[in-house]
């Protein structure tokens, strides 16, 4: 056999590897839009562990989540230390009530990041990013990994877990070696929410940053 003939082959076989992993990711990509697409809103509490594998220290935290589609969500860290993060689609608020100070941005400014797509079911989005693979599938569970396209993308790894259909996990590992693992439990699709759910005002006396600029309120 010539060296040509053999570069074809090779050359072949490198293109079905591609057609094929393509093929992977575009399945995988549309697999995950689905189980995404089933809500419009979400509900859920969560227990957030994050850490470097170098260190013995880890962080815990827990809460309650709602999220309307698109961009809608309250976060309410309870434990160890109460903090709110919510957002009404234009606004994001984050409010400490131990120091009594609130942050005040738009979310057009905000880098809603790899979390918000994913909850948002941006898969377009998060795929100029990042492939995405349907790593495992047994009985109920579906575990999906995402790895970035370019090397100076924030996260090295997203893991995400589904049981019968409903997010279960969200594991994240960033370029720094931080790892940070949410469990959800008790999760509700397409829950009914009040009109001020995404709502936030802030409590008398507190402070408000906008665009690093602080102000009282009256």
């Amino acid at each position: 056999m010539t060296l040509k003939r053999i570069a074809a082959i090779a050359l072949l076989g490198c293109s079905l590897s591609f057609s094929a992993m393509a093929d992977i990711q575009e399945n995988s990509g549309l697999k995950l839009n689905e189980l995404l697409a089933k809500f419009g809103s979400f509900s859920a509490e969560f227990d957030q562990v994050s850490g470097s594998e170098d260190s013995r220290r880890m962080e815990n935290s827990k809460g309650t989540l709602l999220l309307a589609k698109p961009n809608k969500f309250r976060w309410i860290a309870t434990e160890p230390f109460a903090q709110k993060l919510i957002s009404d689609g234009e606004t994001l608020w984050i409010y400490d009530p131990d120091l009594e100070q609130a942050t005040k941005r738009k979310v057009a400014e905000t880098d809603a990041g790899v979390p918000a797509l994913i909850l948002n079911g941006q898969i377009e989005e998060l795929q100029t990013h990042y492939t995405i693979r349907l790593l495992q599938e047994k009985g109920d569970d579906q575990l999906f990994e995402l790895l970035p396209l370019k090397e100076a993308d924030v996260f090295t790894r997203i893991r995400l877990l589904f049981t019968a259909g409903v997010i279960k996990e969200l594991q994240m590992e960033d370029s720094l070696g931080q790892r940070t693992s949410i469990l959800f439990n008790n999760q509700k699709l397409n829950p009914d929410y009040s009109d001020d759910a995404f709502t936030f005002i802030p409590p008398e006396g507190t402070d408000i940053i906008v665009e690093n600029k602080a102000e009282p309120v009256n």
